[in-house]
Protein backbone atom coordinates (compact mmCIF):
# COMPACT_ATOMS: atom_id res chain seq x y z
CA UNK A 1 0.00 0.00 0.00
CA UNK A 2 1.23 3.64 -0.93
CA UNK A 3 1.75 6.32 1.22
CA UNK A 4 -1.27 8.64 0.30
CA UNK A 5 -3.28 5.04 0.19
CA UNK A 6 -2.01 4.47 3.65
CA UNK A 7 -2.30 8.26 4.94
CA UNK A 8 -6.31 8.38 3.04
CA UNK A 9 -6.78 4.48 5.19
CA UNK A 10 -6.13 5.93 8.14
CA UNK A 11 -7.95 9.27 7.38
CA UNK A 12 -10.61 7.64 6.96
CA UNK A 13 -11.06 5.32 9.78
CA UNK A 14 -10.22 7.97 12.41
CA UNK A 15 -12.94 10.14 11.12
CA UNK A 16 -15.47 7.22 11.08
CA UNK A 17 -14.08 6.67 14.53
CA UNK A 18 -15.21 9.91 15.99
CA UNK A 19 -18.44 10.02 14.10
CA UNK A 20 -19.82 7.11 15.67
CA UNK A 21 -18.32 7.80 18.97
CA UNK A 22 -19.71 11.46 19.26
CA UNK A 23 -23.52 10.43 17.08
CA UNK A 24 -25.58 7.89 17.32
CA UNK A 25 -27.17 6.79 13.82
CA UNK A 26 -29.66 4.23 12.60
CA UNK A 27 -29.42 2.97 9.65
CA UNK A 28 -31.85 2.49 6.64
CA UNK A 29 -33.91 -0.57 6.49
CA UNK A 30 -31.46 -1.69 3.75
CA UNK A 31 -28.59 -1.32 5.38
CA UNK A 32 -26.77 -3.20 8.92
CA UNK A 33 -24.53 -1.66 10.85
CA UNK A 34 -21.59 -3.47 11.14
CA UNK A 35 -18.05 -3.73 11.44
CA UNK A 36 -16.38 -1.29 8.54
CA UNK A 37 -13.58 -4.12 8.14
CA UNK A 38 -16.90 -6.68 7.29
CA UNK A 39 -18.27 -4.86 4.90
CA UNK A 40 -16.23 -5.16 1.71
CA UNK A 41 -17.72 -2.43 -0.49
CA UNK A 42 -16.69 0.17 2.03
CA UNK A 43 -13.67 -0.96 3.17
CA UNK A 44 -12.49 -1.65 -0.74
CA UNK A 45 -13.21 2.47 -1.39
CA UNK A 46 -12.07 3.43 1.63
CA UNK A 47 -8.54 1.66 0.46
CA UNK A 48 -8.24 3.52 -2.84
CA UNK A 49 -7.49 7.25 -3.50
CA UNK A 50 -10.39 8.95 -2.07
CA UNK A 51 -11.34 12.77 -2.97
CA UNK A 52 -13.20 14.96 -0.76
CA UNK A 53 -16.50 14.23 -1.24
CA UNK A 54 -16.60 10.56 -1.34
CA UNK A 55 -15.06 10.99 1.76
CA UNK A 56 -17.95 12.87 3.58
CA UNK A 57 -20.47 10.54 2.26
CA UNK A 58 -18.74 7.96 3.77
CA UNK A 59 -18.95 9.99 7.10
CA UNK A 60 -22.72 9.82 6.96
CA UNK A 61 -22.76 6.28 6.83
CA UNK A 62 -20.92 5.85 10.49
CA UNK A 63 -23.30 4.15 13.28
CA UNK A 64 -23.01 2.62 16.71
CA UNK A 65 -24.00 -0.79 18.22
CA UNK A 66 -22.37 -2.79 15.04
CA UNK A 67 -20.65 -5.88 15.48
CA UNK A 68 -17.90 -7.22 15.24
CA UNK A 69 -14.06 -4.77 14.96
CA UNK A 70 -14.84 -1.09 15.63
CA UNK A 71 -15.89 1.47 13.99
CA UNK A 72 -18.99 0.67 12.61
CA UNK A 73 -20.80 1.57 9.46
CA UNK A 74 -23.96 0.89 7.75
CA UNK A 75 -23.15 -1.41 5.30
CA UNK A 76 -25.69 -3.18 2.57
CA UNK A 77 -27.83 -5.85 3.64
CA UNK A 78 -26.61 -7.98 1.05
CA UNK A 79 -22.86 -8.55 2.16
CA UNK A 80 -23.62 -8.18 5.76
CA UNK A 81 -24.08 -11.76 6.57
CA UNK A 82 -21.31 -13.36 8.59
CA UNK A 83 -20.53 -16.35 6.06
CA UNK A 84 -19.49 -14.21 2.96
CA UNK A 85 -16.06 -13.62 1.89
CA UNK A 86 -14.96 -10.77 4.26
CA UNK A 87 -12.14 -9.49 2.17
CA UNK A 88 -11.99 -5.82 0.76
CA UNK A 89 -10.87 -6.66 -3.05
CA UNK A 90 -11.75 -10.11 -4.88
CA UNK A 91 -9.07 -12.22 -6.11
CA UNK A 92 -10.32 -14.84 -8.40
CA UNK A 93 -8.55 -17.84 -7.78
CA UNK A 94 -4.88 -18.66 -9.59
CA UNK A 95 -5.67 -22.12 -9.88
CA UNK A 96 -2.13 -22.71 -7.91
CA UNK A 97 -4.26 -23.55 -4.91
CA UNK A 98 -2.82 -26.99 -4.53
CA UNK A 99 0.31 -25.80 -5.06
CA UNK A 100 2.62 -25.48 -1.63
CA UNK A 101 5.45 -22.27 -2.24
CA UNK A 102 9.23 -23.23 -2.30
CA UNK A 103 12.37 -21.94 -0.94
CA UNK A 104 12.56 -18.30 -1.03
CA UNK A 105 8.48 -17.45 -1.09
CA UNK A 106 8.05 -19.77 2.41
CA UNK A 107 9.54 -19.40 5.41
CA UNK A 108 10.99 -15.99 4.87
CA UNK A 109 12.79 -14.69 8.07
CA UNK A 110 11.27 -10.94 9.08
CA UNK A 111 14.01 -8.11 9.32
CA UNK A 112 12.27 -5.95 11.30
CA UNK A 113 13.56 -3.96 14.21
CA UNK A 114 11.07 -5.05 16.14
CA UNK A 115 1.79 -17.30 24.79
CA UNK A 116 1.74 -18.14 28.48
CA UNK A 117 5.39 -16.64 29.74
CA UNK A 118 6.36 -15.49 26.21
CA UNK A 119 7.17 -12.00 25.10
CA UNK A 120 5.77 -10.02 22.04
CA UNK A 121 6.93 -10.58 18.65
CA UNK A 122 7.98 -8.20 16.18
CA UNK A 123 5.48 -6.41 14.18
CA UNK A 124 6.25 -8.20 11.11
CA UNK A 125 7.40 -11.65 12.68
CA UNK A 126 5.88 -14.79 11.59
CA UNK A 127 3.77 -13.47 8.87
CA UNK A 128 2.23 -16.82 8.29
CA UNK A 129 0.18 -16.64 11.69
CA UNK A 130 -3.76 -16.92 11.06
CA UNK A 131 -6.00 -16.10 14.23
CA UNK A 132 -9.27 -17.96 13.56
CA UNK A 133 -12.74 -16.32 14.56
CA UNK A 134 -16.42 -18.34 15.24
CA UNK A 135 -19.71 -17.05 15.40
CA UNK A 136 -23.00 -19.44 16.28
CA UNK A 137 -25.87 -19.24 13.92
CA UNK A 138 -27.68 -15.51 14.29
CA UNK A 139 -25.03 -14.39 16.59
CA UNK A 140 -23.35 -10.73 15.98
CA UNK A 141 -21.29 -11.90 18.65
CA UNK A 142 -17.20 -13.36 16.90
CA UNK A 143 -14.51 -15.13 19.17
CA UNK A 144 -11.17 -15.65 18.46
CA UNK A 145 -10.41 -19.19 19.70
CA UNK A 146 -7.12 -20.64 17.37
CA UNK A 147 -4.58 -19.88 15.32
CA UNK A 148 -3.09 -21.56 12.07
CA UNK A 149 -0.40 -21.14 9.82
CA UNK A 150 -0.72 -20.12 6.04
CA UNK A 151 0.81 -22.59 3.64
CA UNK A 152 -0.08 -21.47 0.62
CA UNK A 153 -2.46 -18.73 -0.92
CA UNK A 154 -5.51 -20.39 -0.37
CA UNK A 155 -4.90 -23.33 2.84
CA UNK A 156 -4.49 -21.93 5.87
CA UNK A 157 -3.33 -25.11 8.42
CA UNK A 158 -4.44 -25.82 12.43
CA UNK A 159 -5.76 -28.62 14.29
CA UNK A 160 -8.96 -30.71 13.51
CA UNK A 161 -10.22 -30.16 16.98
CA UNK A 162 -10.01 -26.18 15.94
CA UNK A 163 -12.61 -26.79 13.23
CA UNK A 164 -15.25 -29.88 14.53
CA UNK A 165 -16.41 -31.30 17.60
CA UNK A 166 -17.13 -29.74 20.97
CA UNK A 167 -15.87 -25.87 19.01
CA UNK A 168 -18.39 -26.06 17.46
CA UNK A 169 -21.04 -26.67 20.24
CA UNK A 170 -19.40 -24.26 22.68
CA UNK A 171 -18.24 -21.40 20.55
CA UNK A 172 -19.49 -21.81 16.99
CA UNK A 173 -18.93 -21.95 13.29
CA UNK A 174 -15.50 -20.76 11.90
CA UNK A 175 -16.41 -17.68 9.55
CA UNK A 176 -13.35 -16.09 9.15
CA UNK A 177 -9.95 -16.32 8.72
CA UNK A 178 -7.80 -13.15 9.81
CA UNK A 179 -3.89 -12.65 8.16
CA UNK A 180 -1.29 -10.12 9.05
CA UNK A 181 -3.35 -9.21 12.75
CA UNK A 182 -0.13 -8.16 15.44
CA UNK A 183 -2.64 -6.64 18.08
CA UNK A 184 -6.16 -7.86 18.21
CA UNK A 185 -7.30 -4.44 19.98
CA UNK A 186 -6.36 -2.19 17.15
CA UNK A 187 -7.25 -1.06 13.76
CA UNK A 188 -4.02 0.08 12.30
CA UNK A 189 -1.11 -2.11 14.42
CA UNK A 190 1.76 0.43 14.70
CA UNK A 191 5.05 0.07 16.48
CA UNK A 192 5.95 3.89 16.64
CA UNK A 193 6.08 4.83 13.31
CA UNK A 194 6.05 1.64 11.52
CA UNK A 195 2.65 0.60 10.52
CA UNK A 196 1.46 -2.90 9.01
CA UNK A 197 -0.79 -3.29 6.05
CA UNK A 198 -4.60 -3.77 6.96
CA UNK A 199 -5.34 -7.54 8.30
CA UNK A 200 -6.34 -9.70 5.63
CA UNK A 201 -10.04 -11.12 6.97
CA UNK A 202 -10.95 -14.29 4.79
CA UNK A 203 -13.99 -16.11 4.41
CA UNK A 204 -14.30 -20.03 4.29
CA UNK A 205 -14.60 -21.79 1.17
CA UNK A 206 -14.31 -25.33 2.82
CA UNK A 207 -13.33 -26.92 6.14
CA UNK A 208 -11.38 -30.27 6.18
CA UNK A 209 -10.45 -32.20 9.26
CA UNK A 210 -8.57 -35.60 9.27
CA UNK A 211 -10.98 -37.67 8.47
CA UNK A 212 -9.40 -40.12 11.61
CA UNK A 213 -9.66 -37.80 13.79
CA UNK A 214 -12.18 -38.46 17.14
CA UNK A 215 -12.60 -36.01 20.21
CA UNK A 216 -13.62 -38.84 22.08
CA UNK A 217 -10.12 -40.36 21.54
CA UNK A 218 -8.59 -39.21 24.79
CA UNK A 219 -4.81 -39.95 22.57
CA UNK A 220 -5.94 -37.02 20.54
CA UNK A 221 -4.35 -38.43 17.11
CA UNK A 222 -4.65 -37.35 14.06
CA UNK A 223 -5.88 -33.71 15.06
CA UNK A 224 -4.73 -31.87 12.31
CA UNK A 225 -6.88 -30.09 9.44
CA UNK A 226 -6.96 -27.55 6.43
CA UNK A 227 -9.15 -24.21 5.95
CA UNK A 228 -9.61 -23.64 2.45
CA UNK A 229 -9.72 -19.72 2.22
CA UNK A 230 -13.09 -18.28 0.21
CA UNK A 231 -10.54 -16.40 -2.46
CA UNK A 232 -6.49 -16.10 -2.73
CA UNK A 233 -4.53 -14.27 -0.15
CA UNK A 234 -2.36 -11.60 -1.25
CA UNK A 235 1.22 -12.12 -0.10
CA UNK A 236 3.35 -8.62 1.76
CA UNK A 237 5.18 -8.23 4.04
CA UNK A 238 2.97 -8.63 6.57
CA UNK A 239 1.23 -11.88 5.14
CA UNK A 240 3.67 -14.74 3.76
CA UNK A 241 3.31 -18.75 3.90
CA UNK A 242 4.99 -20.93 6.50
CA UNK A 243 7.33 -23.49 4.77
CA UNK A 244 6.61 -27.02 5.46
CA UNK A 245 9.49 -29.70 6.47
CA UNK A 246 9.81 -31.81 2.99
CA UNK A 247 10.23 -28.06 0.91
CA UNK A 248 13.40 -26.95 2.73
CA UNK A 249 14.46 -30.84 3.36
CA UNK A 250 14.31 -30.85 7.36
CA UNK A 251 14.87 -33.51 9.79
CA UNK A 252 13.16 -34.00 12.83
CA UNK A 253 14.51 -32.21 15.82
CA UNK A 254 15.97 -33.70 18.11
CA UNK A 255 15.38 -33.89 21.97
CA UNK A 256 16.52 -30.47 23.56
CA UNK A 257 16.64 -28.97 20.24
CA UNK A 258 14.82 -25.39 20.55
CA UNK A 259 11.91 -24.37 18.27
CA UNK A 260 9.29 -21.66 18.82
CA UNK A 261 5.90 -21.40 19.54
CA UNK A 262 3.21 -18.55 18.81
CA UNK A 263 -0.05 -17.33 19.24
CA UNK A 264 -2.68 -14.73 20.90
CA UNK A 265 -3.36 -17.16 23.60
CA UNK A 266 -3.27 -17.33 27.88
CA UNK A 267 -0.56 -15.27 29.39
CA UNK A 268 0.68 -15.19 33.00
CA UNK A 269 -1.81 -11.51 32.90
CA UNK A 270 -4.92 -12.95 31.38
CA UNK A 271 -6.84 -15.31 29.44
CA UNK A 272 -6.00 -13.99 26.18
CA UNK A 273 -3.28 -11.84 24.98
CA UNK A 274 -4.10 -8.23 22.69
CA UNK A 275 -0.07 -8.71 21.10
CA UNK A 276 0.71 -11.99 19.35
CA UNK A 277 2.71 -13.59 21.25
CA UNK A 278 6.22 -15.82 20.84
CA UNK A 279 7.83 -18.42 23.50
CA UNK A 280 10.89 -20.74 23.07
CA UNK A 281 10.48 -24.48 23.80
CA UNK A 282 13.03 -27.49 23.89
CA UNK A 283 11.77 -30.83 22.44
CA UNK A 284 10.63 -33.16 24.96
CA UNK A 285 12.15 -36.69 25.14
CA UNK A 286 9.57 -38.77 23.13
CA UNK A 287 9.92 -41.89 25.09
CA UNK A 288 9.62 -39.64 28.62
CA UNK A 289 6.90 -37.97 27.10
CA UNK A 290 4.71 -41.77 26.57
CA UNK A 291 6.09 -42.88 29.84
CA UNK A 292 4.37 -39.34 31.52
CA UNK A 293 1.39 -39.13 29.70
CA UNK A 294 0.15 -43.34 30.23
CA UNK A 295 0.06 -42.03 33.71
CA UNK A 296 -3.03 -39.85 32.82
CA UNK A 297 -3.99 -42.68 30.52
CA UNK A 298 -3.06 -41.42 27.19
CA UNK A 299 -0.85 -42.78 24.50
CA UNK A 300 1.36 -40.34 22.71
CA UNK A 301 2.37 -42.11 19.21
CA UNK A 302 5.15 -41.33 16.71
CA UNK A 303 2.68 -38.63 14.73
CA UNK A 304 2.79 -36.34 17.61
CA UNK A 305 5.32 -34.44 19.05
CA UNK A 306 6.15 -33.53 22.53
CA UNK A 307 8.04 -29.49 23.55
CA UNK A 308 7.98 -27.91 26.81
CA UNK A 309 7.54 -29.24 30.04
CA UNK A 310 8.92 -25.91 31.62
CA UNK A 311 7.13 -23.87 34.78
CA UNK A 312 5.01 -21.43 33.41
CA UNK A 313 6.10 -21.60 29.62
CA UNK A 314 3.93 -23.35 27.41
CA UNK A 315 1.18 -23.24 24.87
CA UNK A 316 -1.94 -22.71 26.35
CA UNK A 317 -5.70 -21.52 25.45
CA UNK A 318 -6.49 -20.44 22.43
CA UNK A 319 -2.61 -21.27 20.91
CA UNK A 320 -4.66 -24.38 19.88
CA UNK A 321 -3.89 -24.84 15.99
CA UNK A 322 -1.25 -22.77 16.14
CA UNK A 323 2.86 -23.67 15.06
CA UNK A 324 5.39 -25.72 16.64
CA UNK A 325 8.10 -23.73 14.58
CA UNK A 326 12.08 -24.45 13.78
CA UNK A 327 14.31 -22.10 11.82
CA UNK A 328 16.67 -24.28 9.75
CA UNK A 329 19.07 -23.03 6.81
CA UNK A 330 17.22 -19.62 6.84
CA UNK A 331 13.99 -20.79 6.19
CA UNK A 332 10.95 -21.50 9.34
CA UNK A 333 9.16 -24.84 8.52
CA UNK A 334 6.23 -25.74 10.58
CA UNK A 335 6.83 -28.82 12.56
CA UNK A 336 4.10 -29.56 14.77
CA UNK A 337 0.77 -28.25 15.19
CA UNK A 338 -0.60 -27.47 19.25
CA UNK A 339 -2.62 -29.83 19.80
CA UNK A 340 -3.44 -30.76 24.08
CA UNK A 341 -1.93 -30.56 26.98
CA UNK A 342 -1.79 -31.08 31.07
CA UNK A 343 -3.27 -27.57 32.34
CA UNK A 344 -0.62 -24.72 31.13
CA UNK A 345 2.66 -24.72 32.10
CA UNK A 346 3.36 -27.18 34.81
CA UNK A 347 6.76 -28.25 35.23
CA UNK A 348 7.44 -31.98 33.68
CA UNK A 349 4.25 -31.54 31.49
CA UNK A 350 5.32 -30.67 28.14
CA UNK A 351 2.77 -29.96 25.03
CA UNK A 352 1.87 -32.50 23.20
CA UNK A 353 1.94 -31.34 18.88
CA UNK A 354 0.72 -32.85 16.12
CA UNK A 355 3.93 -34.00 13.79
CA UNK A 356 3.30 -31.97 10.31
CA UNK A 357 6.12 -34.40 8.89
CA UNK A 358 3.69 -37.36 9.48
CA UNK A 359 0.78 -35.51 7.36
CA UNK A 360 2.40 -33.82 4.53
CA UNK A 361 1.17 -36.41 1.76
CA UNK A 362 -2.85 -35.86 3.65
CA UNK A 363 -2.16 -32.44 3.10
CA UNK A 364 -1.30 -32.15 -0.13
CA UNK A 365 -3.71 -34.63 -1.24
CA UNK A 366 -6.59 -32.77 0.34
CA UNK A 367 -5.43 -29.43 -1.90
CA UNK A 368 -7.10 -28.28 -4.86
CA UNK A 369 -6.61 -25.69 -7.38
Amino acid sequence: MSVNRMFSFISVILIVSFISCAFSQSCSPSTTCMSIYDCPPILNTIQQTISASQAESLRRLACTSGAGRYPYVCCPQETSTAYVPQRSITRPSNGRGNVLPGKGTCGVESFGERVYGGRSTALDEFPWMALLEYSKPNSPVRTISCGGVLINQRYVLTAAHCLVGEIERKIGKLINVRLGEYDITTTTDCIKSDCADPVQNMGIEEIIAHPSYNERNRNKTNDIGLVRLAEDVFYSDFVKPICLPSTVGATRSATMASLQVAGWGRTLESRQSNTKQKLELPIFDHLQCQEKFATANTFIDDSQLCAGGIYTQDACDGDSGGPLMKFTDNYWIVEGIVSFGRACGLEGWPGVYTRVSSFEDWIENNMRP
